[in-house]
């Protein structure tokens, strides 16, 4: 990434400061930690909110899904919109309710959506599989035309975005230190288990070791 994402009004972090921070550097990591995002945006004075897979490439967060999704349409016409990202990573036991938490990663992106040119769209979507399944874009059927045509491609530039991270024990006040109750963390994780075959895979189609190995983003 090269876009300086920086401080602003919106993506400023207020309660506990200390722990947001806006270097493209930070952001990218937390993006490409998770795959799953949710967008809010507001549509005849209405707000809604979509969970959808992304992708981050460069300085940009990248959305696919039917071209006549609402969702698409609002920002392939340079609609404004709010990206969320989260992961979580361990429950943070304290030994009063108030400091009780969790630990986590977290980005927001506010901007406006741009649409992807047909030329650019085959190499996104290509990235999307890549990016869902690392090394099964080599082996999958290529998209028909009825299919390509049938699916938009938008974007968020992450010119104005935060992160926002809590990391270790819990803050608990210096007064409670000494109670009888047990404080800490309890760590959290994404375990993969074994590959389920489809119930009509031909016998003799072995199973790849990109999935045998496959583990997600952390």
């Amino acid at each position: 990434m090269t876009r300086a994402a920086g401080s602003t009004q919106r993506t400023r972090v207020r309660r506990l400061s200390a722990r947001g921070e806006y270097d493209p550097a930070s952001i990218a990591r937390v993006l490409d930690a998770q795959q799953v995002c949710h967008v809010a945006y507001v549509v005849d004075g209405e707000p809604r909110i979509i969970p959808t897979l992304y992708i981050r490439i460069d300085d940009y967060v990248y959305l696919h899904g039917n071209r006549q999704a609402a969702l698409l349409n609002h920002l392939s016409a340079g609609g404004f919109a709010s990206l969320s990202v989260v992961s979580l990573d361990g429950v943070v036991v304290a030994r009063s309710g108030f400091h009780c938490s969790m630990n986590y990663r977290s980005v927001v992106v506010f901007g406006q959506g741009e649409a992807i040119p047909d030329d650019q769209r085959a190499a996104i979507l290509d990235a999307f599989v890549e990016a869902l399944v690392p090394g099964h874009q080599a082996v999958v059927r290529a998209p028909t035309a009825q299919e390509f045509n049938a699916t938009a491609v938008v974007r968020l530039p992450l010119n104005e975005a935060s992160t926002k991270i809590r990391t270790g024990p819990p803050s608990d006040a210096e007064g409670d230190i000494d109670a009888d109750v047990w404080a800490g963390v309890i760590p959290l994780f994404t375990h993969v288990g074994e590959p389920q075959s489809s119930p009509d895979l031909r016998d003799d189609v072995a199973l790849p070791d990109y999935i045998k190995n496959y583990r997600p983003p952390a």
